[in-house]
Formats: C-alpha cells, structure tokens, sequence
C-alpha cells in the first residue's frame, strides 16, 4: 500500500508539468453556463491552486515514513601489530526511532495542509469565476455598444441621403449637406473603436480561461438576463465560504505543528547492535543512544507554532466578520443596480425613442433642421449608452454578489 502511495505521489511530480502546460482550445458557442464551467475548471489560476494540492499529497507521502532517519552501517578494520599480529574488525548497525508519536503528528500536520489547499483551490475558483463571469458581460455590452455603432452610421446614411435631396430641391443649404457628411464621419469612428473596445474585451476574458485564441468563438447572451444573480439575491443564507474553511484548516494545521514541535523536543533515541573482534577474542555489543537535548530544549518551533496558532485564529474571527459585511453590502448594491436600470426602461428609454422617431418624421417633412434632429439623436444614443453602463454596472453587482454568496452553480 505504500509503495503504491509513493508511486502515485513520484508520478504525480512528472506528470503536473505536463498538465500544467496543455492548452484548452474550444470552439462554437460561449454562453454564461459555458464560462463559468470552463473558469473553475480550466483557468490558469485554478489549474495552478489544484497543483499545490497535489504538493500537499506529495508531502504526506514523505511524512508517513516510519522515522526521517535512515538505519546507519558502520564498518571498520585495521591491522594489530605485537606479538601475535591480527587484523581487528567492528561492525555496527544503528536503528533509530521517534518518541512521541512523531510520525502520526507529521501526517496529522499534512492532512491538515492538505484540506487547507483545497478550501484555498476553492476560494481560487471562485473568484476566477467572478473574473470571467465579469469578462463575459463586458464582452456582450461591448458587442452591443458596436451594434448602437453600426445603427448610427445607418441613420447618418438615411439622413445624408435626405440632406442631399433637400439640398438639391433648394430646401436646405450645403451647410446641412455637410453637417449630415460629418456625422457619417463621426459614426463610423464610432464602429472602428467600438472595434477596439469588442477585441480587448475578448482578449480579457479568454486570458482569464487560458484560451490561446477567441476567433473561433461566438459569445452568446443578454446583458439583461439576471435570472441568475436574482436567483441567489432570494435563496437561503449561504454555506461557509472557501476562503473561511481554508483559514479554519489552517489553525487545525498550526495546531497540529504545536504537536509535532512539543515531541521533536523529545530525545532522539536508537538501538545500537555491534560486533568486534580483537585479536583472537569476539565481542558483541548492544546499546542505546540517545541525545541529551537539556542544553538545547529547541523551544523556538513550539513558541513559533503556538503564535501562528493565535494569529489565525484572529484571521477566522476577521474573516468571519468580513463575509458578512461583504454579503450584506453585495445585496444592497444589486437592488440598487437592478431598481436604477428598470428607472431607465421605465420612462427613459421609451421617451427619448420616441422623441427620436418624432424628430427624424419632423426632418423628413422639413420642420426641424438637421442641428435638431442631430441633437435629439445624440441625446437617444448617450441614454442608450447610459442604459448599457447601468445594465453592465448590475451585472457587476450581480457577479459581486454570488461571488460574496459563493453560490456559483459548479459549487
């Protein structure tokens, strides 16, 4: 059984470099359940946490070996010279062993290490999942601040189009006919940095999923789904949080090394067998050994171990207060983020789209100038733009939410 846990733990060591390295390409469609799969499974941060704990389990390998001091051979021979010559030899075996329950400390102190990595892995991943989730979003409201781009350059089309028209009809001078060209101009720049802002927002999250590449993916979904993120606003008070188990594992870990460091100040003791031959007589010997640790009680590890103990037990009791108050702020933020966006589809929206369809029949029929309609439009289009920053600022809030929770759905 051992040597098969040796086995595991030797392969494990030449294997992680290798899985650690490999590349997770993925194509077709992305959508939220996607990227919160592939973050707490394939994110460089959490594949990363996940090979500490096989660090852990490499360690409590080591620790379940008997004794950390290996059996000594002493072989010596030497000529004797007098009246009768010989050669003497002494042959000695030394078998040392641990006072105190050593090793079952060591592998008390390993497991406790272990379990902390893991809670650790689990904190990890849940706040990848938040960076991605976060990353996803900004990539949709990126996508569509480019189609409200795309819309403007086909109105600043249709309104060049009737500028000319009336230009041609005598109806309006060229000073319209240029300002509609101008507005192209500015729509189209609008596209080429909407462009920009649609590449850095998928650069972002495919660095946050380990991808190489985006290209061959389509990002699917609405920035105004929050089916989720109100899901977990009414569900029950959540579990213990990763982050508070870890801490948790971590005084049982500095509970455990108190032990091991109070035993360690035991004496060493082994048995000693040996064999000489003096001339023609054969003598064998048995003993003990032991270290006479009075002039150094080594209590610097115990005194080490017993202040880690007390300042982690400080960070539980810290941290505890800390994810209250994190819960309790992450829920008023998200019923102020959702109660500002249904303001603005409320009467917002609905009234500057509608003073726009008003403005553009008004142009059409030569009521208004061309400077009117352009102002009205702007004003339509940083409403929706406005609309886009709150839709996004309640996805954040929603993100900060679950991840305060810790309610993500592949926990």
């Amino acid at each position: 059984m051992k040597l098969k846990m040796y086995v595991v733990a030797v392969l494990s060591v030449f294997a992680l470099p290798v899985f650690a390295a490999a590349k997770y390409e993925i194509k077709g469609v992305l959508t939220l359940t996607r990227v919160i799969e592939l973050a707490a499974a394939n994110a460089p941060e959490v594949r990363l946490s996940n090979t500490r704990i096989a660090e852990g389990e490499a360690k409590l390998a080591g620790a379940q070996v008997r004794t950390l001091e290996n059996p000594k051979f002493d072989l010596a021979a030497g000529p004797r010279n007098g009246t009768d010559s010989s050669v003497d030899v002494e042959v000695g075996f030394e078998i040392p062993f641990e006072l105190g329950s050593r090793r079952s400390k060591r592998v008390a102190v390993a497991q406790a290490g272990i379990q902390r990595e893991k809670y650790a892995t689990g904190d990890v991943r849940r706040h990848t999942v938040a960076a991605a989730v976060s990353a996803y979003y900004r990539v949709l409201q990126a996508e569509e601040r480019l189609r409200f781009s795309r819309d403007r350059k086909t109105l600043a089309d249709e309104q060049f189009r009737i500028a000319k028209e009336r230009h041609l009809s005598g109806d309006v001078a060229q000073f319209e006919v240029n300002l509609a060209q101008t507005e192209i101009a500015r729509a189209e720049s609008d596209i080429s940095a909407a462009q920009g802002r649609v590449a850095l927002a998928r650069t972002s999250l495919a660095k946050i999923l380990g991808l190489s590449s985006m290209a061959d993916l389509q990002i699917v979904g609405d920035l105004k789904e929050r089916s989720l993120f109100d899901t977990i606003r009414s569900a029950p008070a959540p579990r213990e949080r990763d982050d508070l188990l870890a801490v948790r594992a971590e005084i049982d870990a500095t509970q455990a090394a108190i032990s091991l460091a109070e035993a360690e100040r035991l004496p060493d003791l082994a048995f000693r067998v040996s064999y000489k031959r003096e001339g023609n007589d054969n003598i064998a010997l048995g003993g003990i050994t032991a270290t006479l640790p009075f002039l150094n009680p080594r209590p610097g590890p115990v005194l080490e171990a017993r202040i880690q103990n007390q300042r982690t037990q400080i960070a539980a009791e810290v941290r505890q207060a800390a994810i209250s108050a994190e819960i309790e702020g992450a829920r008023l933020a998200y019923d102020a983020a959702v109660a500002a966006v249904r303001r603005l589809e409320a009467d917002g929206l609905a009234l500057q789209q509608e003073n726009e369809k008003l403005a553009g029949e008004s142009y059409r029929a030569g009521k208004i100038n061309l400077s009117t309609l352009l102002q009205v439009r702007r004003d339509a289009l940083e409403t929706r733009r406005e609309y886009l920053e709150r839709l996004l600022e309640a996805a954040d809030a929603g993100v900060e939410l679950a991840s305060a929770n810790g309610q993500w759905p592949t926990n």
